[in-house]
């Protein structure tokens, strides 16, 4: 706009100085010829041609002048939308400032967002892999649960045969299977179906009964195995073998350890034996019936817990 401006300048300038120097000249000649009368010597026809050369003369700085109106309102008019341009400038500038800073807060606010969906993202992902390896575990543990099922099913089914098979041998008075909430097994038998009265020595029946037995036991070779003896609260004899009830209940449950261990190769690791006396009754010794129950072997299958504990 300033270039523009400058050459309409250069362009007026020299049309403003040939109007001024014109307007002088006309205005001396007019003068001259005035005071001294257009020159009184002159012909007629030299004061008609100077007359019509002063007429267009007049006709010219008219002109001039009408140009030197027109430049100076272009010039105004110019001059005007200049201003409205340089405040249209200033306007868009400002409008430009406003839509990039306005811009920068949408910027802003998107890299927030942004960030916020990226750590859900991945708080998500976390929940995502610990629900994963929840479920995992989850069916881990009950591929587990399926197993011991199965085997506690198969348990089950063989103590069942072991019970059938032993009341072939005795009678169900003679004989008791307990299966308790932490997978031990409990087999119960009085005294009189392995032992004669104040012996520890095994009878041939009673021989047969623990081999049978001793097939179950086979059927769970990593399970640790408890032989107990108990007595009555009557006193041995003094003429017996065993000076008490702590002795002979010992010796008549390692009497059927050593029965499995050499005769049934169960492994010797997994046996123990305990002898508890009159010192833990199931009935009142007050009673024939009672002192009889009280007289027996118990077989322990033990939990597998415990089996981990005694081979550490």
């Amino acid at each position: 706009m300033k270039h523009s401006r400058g050459n309409m300048t250069a362009t007026i300038l020299p049309i403003l100085i040939l109007a001024s120097v014109a307007a002088a000249g006309w205005y001396y000649y007019y003068s001259e010829v005035t005071e001294n009368e257009f020159l009184a010597m002159a012909s007629r026809s030299e004061k008609e041609e100077l007359s019509n050369k002063l007429g267009e003369l007049r006709a010219t700085i008219n002109g001039l002048l009408e140009e030197k109106t027109a430049l100076q309102a272009r010039l105004e008019s110019e001059g005007n939308s200049q201003q409205e341009l340089a405040a249209l400038l200033e306007k868009t500038m400002a409008e430009k400032m406003l839509m990039e800073a306005s811009l920068q807060q949408e910027v802003n606010r998107v890299t927030s967002t942004t960030a916020e969906l990226e750590a859900e993202l991945e708080k998500r992902q976390a929940a995502q892999k610990s629900l994963h390896d929840e479920i995992s575990m989850v069916s881990g543990e009950k591929s587990k649960l399926l197993t011991q099922l199965e085997l506690e099913q198969e348990r089950k089914k063989q103590i069942v045969n072991l019970k059938s098979r032993l009341e072939q041998e005795l009678s169900e008075s003679r004989i008791e299977i307990s299966q308790l909430k932490n997978q031990m097994t409990v087999i119960k038998l009085t005294s009189e179906v392995l032992f004669n009265s104040g012996s520890a020595e095994i009878k041939p029946a009673g021989q047969k009964v623990l081999s049978i037995i001793a097939e179950s036991l086979n059927a769970y070779p990593h399970r640790a195995i408890s032989v107990e003896g108990h007595t009555d609260n009557v006193p041995v004899v003094h003429n017996s073998h065993y000076g008490s009830n702590w002795e002979l209940s010992t010796a008549r449950g390692l009497a059927a350890v050593n029965y499995f261990q050499q005769n049934s190769h169960i492994d010797p690791r997994r046996l123990k034996v305990v002898g508890y006396g009159q010192y833990h009754p199931v009935e009142s010794n007050e009673t024939a019936e009672g002192r009889k129950r009280n007289r027996r072997i118990e077989i322990r299958i033990l939990p597998p817990e415990v089996t981990e504990v005694i081979q550490n």
